[in-house]
């Protein structure tokens, strides 16, 4: 009796089980201590930044009040020092626009570049050992561009002035939808994985 060849066919073989890749409890505690470091490390880079780069900060001689309070001016003081900048009161709206730009051009690429290292390490590379170190960085830039989101909405609430807050929301808007997109097309079953 002749064989049908056509219906003895080998069964298709299970897909391979992915290797799952092993994480430590002190790695992950460690990314955790890492994700605090840069988140204070980056509240202190943007406040010197504002320090440094904001036109309207003055100086202010230190000697002539005891108090820290000077008439005509308001300050803001550091979270993680005691270094203050002093600028005019009725110059507030500017200062804070001008701190927001500042703190923007910080974050936005941090964000971005934060994202970049995700990518390779965490999407492109699912067996990498470094993939516990990219939550710590995620985490700090998921810090800083809500701390960016919290300010800006803050200075849009309170003020409601100048354009430049609009092009900040406009370009966090993009930056958003993209990663979004980029995200669910590399998450999406394939057309041909159903």
């Amino acid at each position: 009796m002749a064989q049908d060849i056509l219906r003895a066919t080998v069964p298709p073989a299970a897909p391979a089980a992915k290797k799952k890749h092993k994480i430590s409890a002190m790695a992950v505690l460690l990314a955790v201590i890492l994700a605090v470091v840069l988140v204070l490390l980056g509240e202190r880079i943007i406040f010197d930044i504002n320090r440094v780069a904001n036109p309207v900060i003055e100086k202010v001689d230190l000697t002539t009040s005891s108090s820290g309070y000077y008439s005509g001016y308001s300050y803001e003081k550091s979270a993680l020092s005691e270094a203050r900048v002093y600028y005019p009161q009725e110059r507030q709206d500017s200062y804070l626009l001008y701190k927001i730009l500042l703190h923007a051009a910080f974050i936005i690429p941090m964000f971005l570049l934060t994202f970049l290292l995700y990518y390779l390490v965490y999407l492109k590379n699912e067996q990498s050992p470094y993939r516990v170190l990219v939550g710590g960085y995620i985490a700090f830039a998921i810090w800083m561009i809500i701390r960016l989101i919290i300010e800006t909405g803050y200075f849009v609430v309170v003020k409601y002035k100048n354009s430049a807050v609009y092009i900040i929301l406009v370009v966090l808007a993009l930056i958003f939808s993209l990663l979004i997109i980029f995200i669910q097309k590399k998450l999406a079953p394939k057309p041909g994985n159903l």
